[in-house]
């Protein structure tokens, strides 16, 4: 077989969380093929993305606006909001694509667009076979980018079945609006359990949209988009629909990182917690400890079994806190979304854009998040939302993540939050001082 047809890795999906892979690896200098069912750096998804990334990834050219306010609020009376602090923008989802597209091929990547992938073989221990509509390629292993509905998960029996976070946005031109260059992002205008976003893009471009805790689907479709624009009327916001986006978040936990000789990253592992909608941000950071294990696994340095316990090892404690508080996001009633809210003046600024992009996951963040659940919520409200729990999923979640903490370095966090106490700093994302 021709040289080209071999490669140390062969990434399948471009979306952020392959080509974030790809960039990594391609940088490490790894020989790799990144394959793409359709045409790359096109997307139907639509991303608010935190300062750090754009940094990071140098993509101030894609950065649509930057926000005066982010606002929460709910319909029974509390909100809160804070300087917007350039901590999150809305991007030009396509350029970026094409950016990390450019970096990754200067490094070396090959990149196959519009060469949907078929199915695949183990040949051996250390040879995988991956068939296209157009070739047939070769590798030592394979990154498993095409998302939840991904035919090799299938393929192993595994089903990516977690909580949903249904999406549906429109986005207007000629928008008319009063927020001033606001972002509200956690919006409970009406009672139940839709929530609502406005996102200011441009001088007369914005997205408004609905989120909530259950798939879309067809058959609630129609009563979403109704909702929606009640949504746009009672806010005051006009202007003329010119392109929808909808879609569904896993919100679940990480439960298959790698299987043989495949490791999966983006939807089809549920990369996108912590943060919810976030996804962007948090596949390329993802990304980049994929690259990292990948390159010490080449290096005849890490056994491809310990995969999982590295990823959640970067994550823990916390990951469980998010997990937790999205689960009972989805269960709140509307007086306990109120209180939740109102209770966010209590706590610093730090530690919300902590939990919005998930940077800190740290012993710190989840003893104040904790914290944070105790006094906002009598034991009463924590006992029913315990009853809506699945103790199952719980136990399993538990049980992986006492496999990662070797890799989590839990001494060394518990001996910097110790540190914090001694120096009567309690914890530095703790409450807001008065």
């Amino acid at each position: 077989m021709n040289d080209n047809k071999f490669f140390d890795v062969i990434v399948i999906g471009g979306g952020p969380a392959g080509l974030g892979s790809a960039v990594h690896l391609a940088e490490k200098g790894v020989p790799l093929l990144l394959l793409e069912k359709g045409k790359i750096c096109s997307t139907e998804k639509t991303w608010l993305t935190f300062d750090h990334i754009i940094k990071k990834y140098e993509l101030h050219e894609c950065v649509r606006n930057r926000f005066s306010k982010v606002i929460f609020s709910c319909y029974l009376g509390n909100s809160y909001s804070f300087e917007s602090k350039d901590f999150i923008s809305p991007i030009d989802e396509e350029r970026a694509l094409e950016l990390l597209l450019q970096r990754a091929k200067s490094n070396g990547a090959i990149i196959k667009d519009e060469e949907p992938f078929l199915n695949y073989s183990i040949r051996n221990e250390e040879d995988i076979e991956i068939r296209t509509t157009k070739g047939t390629y070769r590798a030592k292993l394979a990154i498993d980018a095409m998302g939840r509905e991904s035919s090799i998960l299938r393929s192993y029996g595994r089903k990516n079945e977690t909580l949903d976070m249904g999406c549906l946005a429109f986005f207007l031109k000629n928008a008319s609006h009063k927020n001033d260059n606001q972002l509200l992002l956690y919006d409970s205008f009406f009672p139940g359990s839709d929530y609502f976003w406005t996102v200011p893009l441009e001088e007369d471009l914005m997205m408004v949209g609905t989120f909530f805790f259950s798939s879309l689907t067809g058959w609630n479709l129609k009563e979403k988009t109704e909702k929606l624009k009640w949504y746009m009327e009672a806010r005051d916001l006009d202007g003329e629909i010119y392109e929808t986006k909808m879609g569904n978040i896993p919100l679940g936990p990480q439960s298959h990182t790698n299987v043989e000789r495949f490791l999966f990253i983006g939807d089809s592992c549920n990369t996108p917690l912590p943060s919810s909608g976030f996804s962007f941000s948090r596949c390329l950071e993802e990304s980049e400890i994929l690259a990292d294990f990948i390159s010490r696994h080449l290096n005849h340095g890490a056994a491809l079994k310990d995969y999982k316990k590295e990823v959640l090892g970067s994550k823990t404690p916390g990951i469980e806190i998010h997990l937790m508080i999205s689960d009972m996001l989805s269960k709140f009633t509307d007086p306990m979304l109120n209180k939740a809210i109102g209770s966010m003046s209590s706590l610093d600024e730090d530690f919300i854009i902590s939990f919005l992009s998930g940077r800190d996951m740290s012993v710190n963040f989840a003893v104040t998040a904790l914290r944070a659940i105790f006094n906002t919520f009598s034991l009463s409200e924590l006992r029913a939302l315990s009853l809506k729990q699945n103790y199952m999923r719980i136990l399993t979640s538990l049980y992986d993540l006492l496999l990662a903490l070797p890799q989590a370095k839990m001494p060394e966090q518990i001996v910097t939050f110790v540190k914090g106490l001694i120096k009567g700093k309690d914890n530095p994302i703790a409450a807001k001082k008065t």
